[in-house]
């Protein structure tokens, strides 16, 4: 009876942890609610089988002796302890045979696939906790997904979203492929301006049916995007940079490419730092630098971050870029112009969809947040130089109560909206499809919230390297 009990549990355990195992690290990333509660019956029975295991199958043999001693079942299913002969002992050689190994190895899987994916890099020591205050979360131009956004020269802040209206539309009222939107105010009190496409947009759109931008930069009063031109199936697309020199109201394209193909760089966001580019710390200051993926073959995800610098002066020339390509003896860093040559700053297994990078200046960290896959699965990360070595601040499943299904976009935190010590900010962020319609529903909009960041006792401001 308790052998056909056992195997019954383990079919059922296996089938369990084989659902919650595949979801965990297929492609997709599926997990139903269904699929939940199948895992968590599978180990609550697994829980029993322990027991079960412990109480009516644990033998302790006698190192000299002809003796030994073992936990039994009596005929009322009470324990009771029975001294037998060993040569009558059935269990005492099986106690590590093959089918508690594979049990003990099931378990194993189990509880590991149910905690979910491992964060990439060790906890900060220097900010130990993100508190996200949900109840200031707020939500804007519906239909309207992307939301990367800049500090301008004129004190506003200035943002691009993708397949919308922008602010005041709707996914089909005034929708443009990209547009350009102005945010003035404080974010307690906002006001969003379409300046170029969308709904009564102060200029006609650049991007009507075509072109996307995850990230933008005002440097020295000329506002940059990097646009994906969209003309092949993602991740098959070929990228330009793009300038305003009116503050988005007409753009100019380069006449060169950061061409698309398998294993080629794809520029995805620039590194921000404060008002018009200004405030960048003294070892970086006369670069612009992005940041973005290498292109991965079909049907496969990126999982890691490569970064790239050009002049100020000579940004709109792809010769001036050069690729970040590890560091000397001295923990120096060291550039070279093939990106074949380049180093990954930073390396999550479990996926990486860059969000955001930004220099707060009052804690000397750069704050970086990425997607490793999901809406809910968000991770924020902190260092003191644009390359690392990273820490984790945060590393979510569950994020604003959202899941694995859908897309994460962009979550950036504007050093305008930071307090004067760093400690206070506010994030825009994009979500799309899934498991961003739950929770929070923030799914295809401009979203913002406020959090907190907590500081480790006695941490003092150390200045970016």
């Amino acid at each position: 009876m308790k052998q056909n009990m056992a195997q019954g549990l383990t079919l059922f355990a296996c089938v369990a942890a084989l659902l919650v195992l595949a979801s965990q690290y297929s492609p997709g990333k599926f997990l139903s609610e269904a699929v939940v509660a199948l895992a968590i019956g599978g180990l609550v029975l697994l829980l029993c089988f322990v027991a079960w295991f412990i109480q009516g199958s644990l033998q302790l043999r006698r190192v000299n002796g002809s003796w030994t001693k073992r936990m039994s079942w009596s005929r009322k299913g009470a324990m009771m302890l029975k001294c037998v002969p060993a040569n009558r002992c059935r269990y005492g050689r099986a106690f590590f045979g093959p089918g508690r190994v594979a049990f003990l190895v099931l378990l194993g899987l189990q509880l590991a696939a149910l905690a979910g994916p491992t964060p990439p890099y060790p906890s900060s020591r220097a900010i130990i906790e993100i508190t996200w205050h949900w109840d200031t979360y707020t939500n804007a131009a519906l239909g309207s997904d992307l939301w990367p956004v800049t500090w301008g020269p004129d004190d506003h802040l200035y943002a691009a979203w993708g397949d919308g209206g922008g602010f005041g539309g709707s996914d089909s009222d005034g929708r443009v492929s990209m547009g350009f939107a102005r945010i003035e105010g404080s974010p307690e009190h906002f006001h969003g301006f379409n300046v170029n496409g969308g709904k009564n947009p102060e200029y006609s759109a650049s991007f009507p049916k075509k072109g996307k931008t995850g990230g933008l930069l005002f440097d020295q009063g000329i506002l940059y995007a990097m646009v994906n031109l969209q003309d092949g199936a993602w991740p098959d697309v070929n990228h330009v940079l793009a300038w305003s020199t009116n503050k988005g109201a007409t753009w100019a394209k380069a006449d060169w490419l950061f061409p698309k193909g398998s294993g080629n760089f794809q520029p995805a966001r620039f590194v921000n730092f404060g008002k018009n580019g200004d405030g960048v710390p003294a070892p970086h200051a006369g670069y612009i630098y992005l940041y973005g993926a290498k292109q991965p073959a079909q049907d496969r995800e990126s999982d890691a971050l490569y970064l790239a610098r050009a002049p100020r002066e000579k940004i709109r020339e792809r010769d001036a870029f050069e690729f970040f390509s590890g560091q000397d003896s001295l923990d120096h860093a060291t550039w070279n112009c093939q990106f074949a040559l380049a180093h990954p700053i930073f390396t999550d297994t479990n996926g990486v969809a860059p969000a955001g990078m930004v220099y707060n200046p009052a804690l000397g960290r750069f704050l970086l947040t990425t997607y490793h896959t999901g809406p809910g699965q968000l991770g924020v990360f902190e260092a003191r130089s644009p390359w690392g070595p990273w820490s984790t601040i945060a590393y979510y499943e569950d994020w604003g109560r959202m899941a694995q299904t859908g897309e994460g976009l962009t979550c950036e935190f504007p050093q305008k909206w930071m307090s004067p010590d760093g400690s206070a900010l506010w994030a825009i962020f994009s979500v799309y499809g899934g498991s961003a319609k739950q929770g929070v529903n923030a799914h295809d909009r401009f979203n913002l919230i406020k959090a907190t960041l907590s500081r480790a006792a006695g941490q003092k401001t150390a200045p970016a390297h």
